[in-house]
């Protein structure tokens, strides 16, 4: 297996997607506080809490997509080297 074909398999276009939820999970956490639309020193907003949830929702997520398929490849991987391994094994053997 070329080491493209590998990277290909390991992080596909759909990861790419994960990566996006994430990053737009991680500005709604921010935003009130950039945006100054939280009071600073003050008790949250409703608007505040909303955000915060959300992009906490949106994180966990997406990292949650994000390790579980690469520990799927990753695993994949690890079996085709193995019974590549074995196939080589029985071929010298005989």
């Amino acid at each position: 297996m070329r080491p493209r074909d590998l990277m290909r398999q390991l992080v596909p276009p759909a990861s790419y997607v994960l990566l996006l939820f994430f990053l737009t999970g991680i500005w709604l956490v921010i935003s009130p506080f950039v945006m100054t639309t939280q009071p600073a020193g003050a008790h949250w907003i409703a608007s505040t809490i909303n955000n915060v949830t959300l992009g906490t929702i949106m994180i966990v997520v997406s990292l949650a997509g994000i390790l579980s398929y690469a520990g799927f490849a990753l695993r994949d991987v690890t079996r085709e080297a193995q019974a590549k391994q074995a196939a080589n094994e029985m071929a010298t053997a005989s």
